[in-house]
């Protein structure tokens, strides 16, 4: 069993909405904070988040998951939403989790899709972290937000986007850092998971830049972005728990 306390940070009409997972037993916990995807939310496809999540609580470590503004239960607009304005939500996220009082001081940051974007410009920039796990990262982010579907007209205010609002803001800001760069000021533990057939997140070019780098790589061989195969997220599974057991326990 465990302890699930969901909370609300911020002001009214822009509150972040999240949910805290501590071990049943135990009065301080290390902590895993997760950064979910591009249009995505705290549970994330096939519930991958709650699913990690008891298996981590399990083993004695807390979890936070959150949706950014804009996202999920979340207050803001999705159209002003950015890799930048979901930077500034985990800052804020991180820091009230620094004020828990079952806080034991150890931190680690998981980000998927997207998410693994702003957990690399995060773990750049704070470096503080005691792990970084980044599933199938956007950390190429240059060709990514490059792409023709996120680039506006002088006229547009807008993108239909699977039904959503997306703001001109979203291209900008991500044009505007480079992920993998930012990430090479990290030097904690960092381990990197990619399905080998992702279709949304090119597998080519991060595998390179973690051989390249030195950073352990873990492919899932056929996987697409999604892991939407019960081996392949098995798999996402048992070498996340290993990983993020080993650094923080």
């Amino acid at each position: 069993m465990s302890k699930i306390e969901s909370f609300t940070t911020g002001l009214d009409g822009n509150r972040i909405f999240g949910i805290f997972e501590l071990p049943e037993g135990g009065d301080s916990f290390p902590v895993v904070v997760m950064l979910h995807g591009f249009t995505g939310e705290h549970i994330v496809s096939t519930f991958k988040y709650p699913r990690l999540s008891r298996k981590l609580v399990k083993r004695g470590i807390a979890t936070v998951r959150f949706d950014f503004r804009g996202s999920g239960d979340s207050e803001g607009e999705f159209c002003d939403m950015s890799p930048l304005t979901e930077l500034r939500d985990a800052l804020e996220i991180v820091s009230l989790v620094r004020e828990k009082s079952w806080f034991n001081g150890k931190l680690a940051l998981i980000g998927y899709s997207m998410g693994g974007m702003v957990a690399s410009l995060l773990a750049g920039r704070e470096r503080e972290f005691d792990a970084v796990l980044l599933w199938s990262p956007v950390i190429m982010n240059g060709e990514f937000f490059s792409r023709e579907e996120y680039s506006f007209s002088r006229d547009e205010k807008y993108k239909d986007i699977l039904g959503l609002k997306l703001g001109p803001g979203f291209q900008r800001d991500g044009l505007s850092v480079d992920a993998s760069a930012e990430l090479e000021n990290y030097h904690g533990p960092l381990m990197i998971i990619h399905g080998s057939e992702d279709e949304s997140v090119p597998y080519e070019p991060v595998m390179r830049y973690a051989r390249e780098r030195g950073v352990e790589f873990h492919a899932v061989k056929g996987a697409n972005h999604k892991y939407q195969r019960l081996d392949w997220i098995e798999e996402l599974f048992e070498v996340s728990e290993r990983f993020l057991c080993d650094q923080l326990l």
